[in-house]
């Protein structure tokens, strides 16, 4: 262990700027890892032979079980410090990919989401607290906007490495490449344990009362009032991101690319790296709500046009362009709840859970449409579709997000 406590003291930069970039290594190992499985996924659904409703029934299901979870974490950590989130997600997520592996019923495949689901909810709260405890509240959005290139970067690089290593079927190559991941950032995560015992916190640890179903229902009502169009707009997002989950790499499987299929998936991720960078800047010099609408009406307004393109070349042109406005929604939103969580810290457990079960409802409901939707009018149109449906809803949060969220 001190081999990586040494490691870490050859970072050079202050110490808070260690734990963030510390933390980005563990994200991005953790984010090879995850999206090399998610890549997977409906490549060897289809090979077992179900349809693109089914795939998305199944992966739609992983949302089902987080936005359970979402409300059961408190009930089941009375203190949610991020290192003990953290241990759990790599417990479920290494039983998650053996499942995954060795699937051979939908029953399995089901099992699988649920713990998807679960670790991934672990994930986004261990990094919330780990964001909010470490670093005070001006830095949120430059933080999470690094986050993003960490996290993004790992899920673009997934797909050209799975796409490498996938021949005529799946077969064990990417599994093994996955895992791999899962115990680099595991490594790290000890790194940064280390670390975190020099650190100041910013928001102390301390343990959640207990209360009853109906105080917290009273609760959450009270707190969704008052950020409602942030929890509309991260269940928009995620219907944006579970289409290009469930599609992306079907569409990618037919274009004329082999062995770089991945590089379809590659471009759709790409932005979100290039622009987290930025998101602390254009924040800063246009507003939150300015820079979401903007970006939302650009990137879908591209996006629109994709059926009218069919050269392999200019489609992943599109989704690259798009997605470099689209891709500073994400970023945004967790900052501004992690700015709530820090004027209001005794509501950081229901801004937590309404925050990832927006998500969560974003990423039931999302795979199933565009199942449903590509299965009737193909990929190509859905995502055209997908453009317009961003228009719309672009236009929707002009009207009704109030101008300092």
């Amino acid at each position: 262990m001190p081999k990586f406590a040494g490691f870490a003291q050859k970072i050079p930069a202050t110490h808070k700027n260690k734990l963030i970039y510390l933390f980005g290594i563990v994200i991005l190992s953790f984010s090879l890892f995850d999206g090399i499985i998610t890549y997977l996924i409906p490549l060897v659904t289809l090979e077992r032979g179900l349809s693109k409703t089914l795939i998305g029934i199944i992966i739609g299901s992983a949302a089902v079980a987080g936005a359970f979870f979402d409300f059961a974490i408190y009930k089941i950590f009375k203190n949610p410090i991020y290192r003990r989130l953290f241990m759990v997600m790599f417990a479920v997520s290494l039983a998650y990919l053996f499942i995954i592996w060795r699937a051979n019923s939908f029953v399995l495949y089901i099992l699988a989401m649920i713990m998807w689901g679960f670790y991934y909810d672990l994930k986004n709260f261990g990094t919330m607290d780990f964001a909010c405890r470490y670093f005070p509240q001006q830095e949120q959005t430059a933080n999470f906007g690094l986050i993003q290139v960490f996290q993004s970067l790992g899920c673009l690089l997934a797909p050209l490495i799975a796409g490498f290593l996938i021949t005529e079927t799946v077969g064990d190559k990417p599994f093994f490449a996955g895992l791999l991941f899962l115990v680099i950032s595991a490594i790290f995560f000890i790194a940064l344990t280390l670390q975190t015992r020099q650190a100041q916190e910013f928001l102390p640890s301390k343990p959640i009362l207990k209360t009853s179903w109906s105080e917290e229902i009273s609760l959450w009502k009270k707190t969704g009032k008052i950020i409602l169009p942030v929890l509309i707009l991260g269940a928009f997002y995620t219907v944006i991101d579970s289409f290009f989950l469930i599609l992306g790499p079907l569409f990618a499987e037919n274009l004329p690319l082999e062995p770089f299929d991945g590089i379809f998936m590659f471009a759709y991720l790409l932005p979100a790296s290039l622009m987290g960078g930025f998101v602390g800047k254009i924040t800063k010099k246009f507003g939150d709500k300015n820079s979401i609408i903007m970006g939302l009406l650009c990137g879908s307004l591209i996006l629109s046009f994709f059926y009218f393109f069919k050269s392999p070349m200019a489609s992943i042109l599109i989704i690259f362009v798009a997605f470099c406005f689209i891709s500073i929604i994400s970023p945004i939103t967790h900052a501004i709840y992690a700015h709530y969580i820090h004027k209001s810290p005794k509501e950081k457990k229901e801004i937590q859970e309404l925050g990832d079960f927006s998500e969560n409802i974003g990423y039931i409901i999302g795979p199933v449409i565009a199942g449903i939707i590509a299965d009737q009018i193909g990929i190509q149109v859905t995502f055209s579709a997908l453009g317009v449906a961003g228009l719309v809803f672009a236009l929707f949060l002009a009207l009704v997000m109030p101008k300092n969220i």
